[in-house]
């Protein structure tokens, strides 16, 4: 616009010519914008006004699109910095909301609960999950308001005699999706991974009990078992690691083991100290099985994503003893048995902790604060952390 200005403003200008010599000796030494046209000055004369080559143009192209991708891997750090610093946040709260529970309740909340009859029967059972027991402390106490803990929260209660009305609001309950459970890495939204979970054991014959669950991306570091115990302890001194126990445990009769396990834990329980032990750590939710970062999709895996505990109102997600994988995650078509990784190979439950940040997870200790460990990390310190009573004296990266 303002060159067109200029140029009429000239054309009128040439009617004087003193006016439009001065004016000529201007635009040759370059003080005047130019056109791509030519403009005629006055009848019967024209001056050719120069414009950008097709090679300029492409040159100039080729310079923004160098601009953009230098500055693109930039712009993603930050943004993967910024949700890294969000899920470590995330991991403070619950960690906040576990030290108020230990306040209120002289002990920590329990992995998971199961109250079953004698002989087990899913007559008369009640189960729950420690995320459900901290959602006072997480601003959740509309939700806790809603819950009741005398109802088991599965598809089948109201058949088994239940409240049905109870049954759907707990149900209703731990199909919502709390910001607090969700790493803002992990691909997806919280609404997209609600998944459908089921619980069956051979304890209860052929019964199993099903509910949709909101995920959580974070899972009770409930202990150590082999194969991944042997190798982490494998060359350590006599004795160390014997009690393989994490901060946080199972209350109530269990249906594998076919035992009770009565009273949970407390910081007085936490002999290893409150800044060299786990309480939880990241594990990618929902009811999608990872190998490293790809969906596993096979019919084994596939049905494995109910049983994965991937969601806070899970009760399986509390039961996490890491058994560990292969490097490369689990065989596609072959039970998971066990291997010496444990971070990032896989969201397998009982596999490995899990997450989308480059070079390894988060994980919440028992004095409230978040740490990044590397997946590179040895079995040894993992598992040291990771126990409460092992008596370990790792040397953490």
């Amino acid at each position: 616009m303002l060159v067109t200005v200029l140029l009429r403003a000239r054309v009128r200008l040439c009617h004087d010519r003193e006016v439009c010599h001065l004016l000529e000796a201007a635009n040759l030494r370059g003080e005047l914008p130019v056109m791509a046209t030519s403009t005629k000055v006055r009848r019967g004369e024209a001056v050719n006004r120069r414009a950008f080559t097709l090679v300029e143009l492409l040159v100039v192209i080729a310079i923004i699109g160098i601009l953009i991708a230098l500055l693109l891997p930039a712009v993603q750090a930050a943004r993967e910095a910024a949700r890294r610093t969000q899920c470590a946040n995330n991991l403070k709260q619950l960690g906040l909301a576990v030290h108020n529970y230990h306040d209120s309740h002289k002990a920590f909340p329990f992995a998971w609960m199961l109250d079953l009859p004698n002989p087990p029967t899913f007559n008369g059972i009640n189960f729950q999950a420690w995320g459900v027991l901290i959602l006072p402390f997480i601003e959740q106490a509309a939700l806790a308001q809603q819950y009741d803990f005398r109802i088991p929260t599965f598809d089948q209660a109201a058949g088994l005699g239940f409240n049905p009305q109870a049954v759907q609001r707990n149900l209703a309950v731990i199909r919502t999706v709390i910001p607090t459970f969700i790493c803002p890495s992990v691909p997806g939204a919280g609404e997209a991974r609600i998944y459908q979970g089921r619980l069956s054991a051979q304890a209860f014959g052929q019964f199993t009990a099903t509910y949709r669950a909101a995920p959580s991306d974070y899972c009770v570091t409930t202990g150590v078992t082999d194969p991944f115990a042997s190798i982490a302890y494998s060359g350590a001194p006599s004795g160390t690691g014997s009690q393989r126990d994490g901060a946080l445990q199972f209350v109530g009769f269990h249906p594998m083991l076919l035992r009770p396990f009565r009273g949970s834990t407390s910081f007085a329980d936490i002999v290893d100290g409150a800044s060299n032990t786990f309480l939880l750590g990241e594990r990618t939710g929902g009811g999608t099985i990872y190998r490293r970062y790809l969906p596993l999709t096979t019919p084994l895996y596939a049905n494995l994503g109910g049983l994965n505990g991937g969601g806070w109102g899970d009760i399986l997600n509390g039961e996490h003893w890491i058994q560990g994988v292969l490097f490369d995650g689990p065989d596609p078509n072959v039970p998971n048995g066990g291997g010496p990784c444990a971070i990032n190979c896989s969201n397998l439950r009982m596999g490995s902790f899990h997450s989308f940040h480059p070079g390894g997870c988060y994980f919440l200790l028992a004095d409230g604060s978040a740490r990044f460990l590397s997946e590179t990390t040895s079995p040894f310190v993992l598992a040291s952390l990771i126990t409460r009573a092992g008596r370990e004296t790792p040397e953490v990266p």
